[in-house]
């Protein structure tokens, strides 16, 4: 019978114990390495103040997104006596979003790498505030399988003083013509990026409402729709708010009828023939009739941006006040962004459905934002802008939207999982 070796069983047992040391040690660095980095992370610092009374937002909470995997949050605290805040931050080296929620309304503030503080200004919300202007409003029409395609676009100015944000459950109602299908839908905030938002049915038949925050400053809407058309189509348009110009775009070859002297024939722009109404009164009713056949000319369904129309008739679509000069300005502002997504991200295609074409807007004054025929607001945005910074807004306002949708039961937990996995992709990508 043959003797086990001693010293055999030994050398094991040390061997054992060498290879138990060496995973200690390994954990004990591991662990040293994760508290120096969270104790030496540097914290973001900054101040809420509310807008509307000029004072320090005391008691608001204030939440920490990172931008790395999504929209996930990943601290939050709230301001103190003063409007101060401290929001540690675990991940460094990754962009940030600083969000505040506030009275219904979202205010937020980009926190790119080795952001140590910022400031951010809120707003008393209400359903209606005071000096709510409809700085332009403009309709692109044109026709295609029997359908009478129209992209219509608000610019709105909130100029309510003391400044408020205005937030319900119907921010901005408007009235649909009879036999109107939504194809597609847009909003974008003071210096934000376009996203989208669902319009909601407002109670009565045709009145829909966009739920969109109108914070002081301007905010523009864009509604893509279709109607049944038979040649010739009467429109009625009751102005809800002091509209400073209403222009339509058609092409050349429909025409465009309207009575009294309310339209003025604007100079032509890009094949396109261009009226409008200035200084239209609140409840005031203007009537016009358009007819025939026609789309858009090939360097408008390419998407090229386009000048506004000179005057007519002492004044076009610019007209002269700043406030028609930088809406007409912020159009390709409005137009940027969110195709982004779409570009890059299948899974965040496969969730939305798909879109109708619908023909452009104009706003008038410097420039005209001129889209594709067969392209959707996002696409046509996609060709205005593709710096890095735009990007990341417009997938920041995405993951915005797309929560929301999820919140308010718009889409499916599946639809939400693969269109939330896209973006998260597109988003490390873009921080790369």
């Amino acid at each position: 019978m043959l003797l086990k070796n001693p010293f055999r069983r030994r050398d094991g047992r040390r061997r054992i114990e060498r290879t138990l040391t060496l995973k200690n040690r390994l954990l004990l660095i591991a662990c040293c390495f994760f508290i120096s980095t969270s104790l030496f992370a540097a914290p973001i610092t900054g101040k809420v103040t509310n807008g509307t009374t000029g004072k320090p937002a005391a008691n608001v909470e204030v939440m920490l997104l990172s931008l790395a995997g999504g929209m996930e949050e990943t601290g939050r605290t709230h301001t103190d006596g003063q409007g101060k805040f401290i929001l540690n931050v675990p991940d460094e080296g990754v962009q940030h979003l600083v969000r505040v929620a506030y009275q219904g309304a979202t205010y937020h503030k980009s926190a790119p790498v080795g952001t140590t503080s910022l400031d951010i200004t809120i707003y008393d919300a209400a359903k209606h505030v005071d000096n709510l202007i409809a700085v332009g409003r403009v309709l692109r029409l044109q026709t295609m399988g029997g359908d009478l395609l129209v992209s219509e676009s608000y610019n709105l100015r909130n100029e309510s003083s003391p400044p408020r944000t205005q937030m319900s459950d119907q921010s901005f109602e408007f009235v649909l013509p009879e036999g109107a299908t939504i194809t597609d839908a847009m909003a974008k905030g003071p210096g934000g990026m376009p996203v989208n938002s669902d319009p909601v049915p407002a109670g009565k038949k045709d009145h829909y409402a966009f739920v969109f925050p109108i914070r002081p400053g301007e905010t523009q809407f864009q509604l893509d729709y279709k109607l049944p058309y038979k040649g010739s189509r009467d429109f009625a348009i009751t102005a809800d708010l002091p509209l400073a110009e209403l222009g339509i775009m058609l092409p050349k070859s429909m025409s465009f009828r309207s009575s009294g002297e309310s339209f003025a024939h604007a100079a032509d722009e890009a094949g396109m023939t261009v009226f409008v109404a200035k200084s239209v009164a609140t409840g005031q009713q203007l009537k016009f009739t358009v007819s025939g056949e026609g789309s858009a000319p090939k360097q408008v369904q390419e998407g090229d941006t386009v000048s506004g129309p000179p005057a007519a008739s002492g004044g076009g679509m610019g007209g002269g006040s700043p406030a028609s000069s930088e809406a007409s300005n912020s159009v390709g502002l409005y137009m940027v962004g969110g195709v982004v997504l779409i570009i890059a991200g299948g899974a965040f295609l496969a969730m939305r459905k798909k879109r109708s074409t619908a023909p452009a807007a104009v706003t008038g004054a410097q420039q005209t934002a001129a889209a594709a025929d067969r392209e959707s607001p996002r696409q046509r945005s996609a060709q205005k802008s593709s710096s890095p910074e735009s990007m990341l807004d417009a997938l920041k306002d995405e993951l915005f939207q797309l929560e929301s949708d999820r919140l308010q039961g718009k889409i499916t937990q599946q639809e939400y999982a693969r269109s939330k996995a896209g973006l998260d992709i597109l988003m490390r990508r873009q921080m790369r």
